[in-house]
């Protein structure tokens, strides 16, 4: 039997463990929204979005990101692992639970894990082929997803991250009791509609330059 400082031990690391998790989560939130209204920059034009890529090469603003980003990824993945069914016996009980109880936060943490290794593959790929392709400019970027055959793989990355971001906020406010579940389901999903086009919007410019060349 546990004794009290035991127990005190335990609550104090599970609550130091639970605010690291949601503290990475919104770094990577912070990066994924900023990160996505950059690439949106090239529907200002290419000359734009490469001006504005050159700054944060001079800021070194993108030489701290390229390794900081996997690291925070990692960091943040080990904190919301220690809480996947990794037994075969622990994941039909998960998924047993999620059929019965019919459970909107279940399923929403179900679609966490599920999203959560889509985007450490897909992530992975992009910043490889990225970091192999340096400096980012408009030119690389639509040359990369047109001649290589990238819409999918990128439409996917846009859309695993938007979810995974966005249920995972969600999933965040309602277990701290920051703000009503309603109101931050509605607005979560207008911010991911909102990126979501954003992403679009800059795959089809992309596109087009790409076709160009």
């Amino acid at each position: 039997m546990a004794t009290p400082n035991k127990l005190t031990g335990n609550i104090k690391t599970d609550f130091s463990l639970e605010v690291a998790e949601l503290a990475t989560g919104l770094l990577l939130i912070g990066f994924l929204w900023t990160h996505m209204i950059f690439i949106a920059t090239v529907i200002l034009g290419s000359d734009f979005f490469n001006t504005l890529s050159r700054l944060m090469d001079i800021t070194y603003l993108s030489y701290i990101a390229v390794p900081a980003v996997p690291l925070l990824i990692i960091i943040h993945m080990v904190f919301a692992a220690r809480k996947v069914p990794i037994r075969f016996q622990e994941q039909r009980k998960a998924w047993g639970l999620a059929r019965d109880m019919r459970s909107f936060e279940i399923w929403t943490w179900i679609f966490q894990i599920i999203t959560g290794v889509a985007i450490l593959i897909l992530a992975s790929v992009h910043i490889w082929l990225v970091s192999a392709d340096y400096p980012i400019q408009a030119a690389k970027s639509a040359e990369r997803i047109v001649q290589l055959h990238f819409v999918i793989f990128y439409v996917a990355l846009l859309i695993f991250g938007e979810l995974h971001a966005g249920l995972g906020l969600y999933r965040q406010f309602v277990k701290w009791g920051w703000f009503n579940r309603c109101s931050v389901n509605k607005v979560i999903k207008v911010i991911g509609i909102f990126i979501v086009g954003l992403g679009i919007a800059a795959l089809v410019i992309f596109s087009r330059l790409g076709g160009a060349q």
